[in-house]
């Protein structure tokens, strides 16, 4: 009998922590036909929420200085020979388009760096124009949202396939109504998630509405973030393995999400996975995603915050989000996935 050979896909990313690597493992969970290798260029510290990575055929670290990690990664690519080189984020995107193999690369923004509403315009436009320059470096364009395919398309790719993001191996758990409703958010205590915007709904909610609620932010990272939103009344649990964010999650009423900027998180489709009632801020990306409970202003999340305490309103609402949830499934990510990737061997594709 002829062995097929191994469809290899070198993934290449800049963190062991955060929602891009579960994103990564959810791609290889879809697609177990596949044989996956993990290059990690470890530009800067990350949270290492203990994800098991045994799921990758080979994980390799490349240096932190830009110029080896270009010499370590072109190594890399000529020792496995990777039918495709799959490179997530910006920084990411940069290395294996400046190392530009044979293959070309397929490249997942998770969020193209020019949505920062931290940066100034002047850099937001220079980014923008790197992010042009290497359209020609890029065979096909992964975009997680259809804004994000949209946003591809303005700046020229001309192959884009949006692959779906979901949640991955969740315990059997789903939240349950109670109060005083207990209202949780998940991630990186920092601009992009935008603590502040939080604290101003907590504000909006106690102080106009009458409202009280527990809140609880699972995960830590700016320490003078961490601190105002201790003092403000906010429980920190610092980082935390994803089994037990999980689990958080379904104890809580509320899943609140205020960030600034966003690709499709994986923590708003992990507490809908359990049945958790979404109350979101409006970013343009979450309204494309059509993820449930999105609102325009913080009045209107405290508000809603507050609507959730009634229980007719919190089961319906808590139906919206498993209704959303089924929709992000492994069958569509596999199927968008193969599409992305172009020339997968009906033989692995049935696998």
């Amino acid at each position: 009998m002829e062995t097929l050979m191994p469809f290899r896909v070198l993934h290449v990313v800049e963190s062991l922590g955060g929602g891009v690597l579960t994103s990564v493992l959810a791609m290889v969970d879809a697609t177990p036909g596949l044989e996956h290798h993990l290059a990690v260029w470890p530009r800067r510290s990350h949270a290492d929420t203990g994800d098991d990575l045994a799921a990758f055929a080979s994980v390799s670290t490349l240096s932190h200085h830009a110029v080896r990690a270009v010499v370590d990664l072109r190594e890399l690519v000529g020792r496995l020979r990777p039918a495709e080189v799959h490179a997530h984020s910006s920084y990411a995107g940069l290395l294996a388009r400046v190392v530009r193999p044979s293959t070309g690369v397929v490249y997942s923004p998770h969020c193209f760096a020019f949505e920062r509403a931290d940066l100034g315009s002047t850099t937001r436009r220079l980014v923008r124009r790197v992010e042009r320059s290497l359209v020609g470096r890029t065979s096909v364009l992964v975009a997680c949202s259809p804004f994000e395919a949209t946003l591809a398309a303005e700046l020229g790719h001309r192959e884009v396939v949006t692959v779906p993001n979901r949640a991955l191996d969740l315990p059997d758990v789903r939240a349950r109504f109670a109060t005083p409703l207990r209202v949780v958010t998940a991630g990186r205590v920092g601009r992009q998630k935008d603590w502040r915007y939080l604290l101003t709904v907590k504000g909006y909610l106690e102080e106009v509405l009458g409202g009280r609620v527990e809140w609880e932010w699972l995960g830590g990272g700016d320490e003078a973030g961490e601190d105002a939103l201790r003092e403000h009344g906010i429980h920190v649990t610092g980082w935390l393995p994803r089994g037990d964010v999980v689990r958080r999650l379904a104890d809580a009423q509320v899943y609140v999400h205020t960030a600034a900027w966003e690709a499709a998180p994986i923590s708003i489709l992990e507490a809908s996975a359990v049945g958790l009632p979404i109350a979101a801020r409006g970013i343009t990306t979450l309204v494309s995603l059509e993820v449930p409970g999105t609102v325009a202003t913080a009045a209107d999340l405290a508000a809603r915050i507050v609507g959730l305490g009634d229980p007719n309103t919190w089961a319906a609402e808590q139906h919206r989000s498993l209704v959303f949830s089924s929709v992000h499934s492994a069958d569509l990510q596999r199927d968008r996935l193969y599409a992305a990737y172009g020339h997968v061997p009906a033989e692995l594709a049935l696998r």
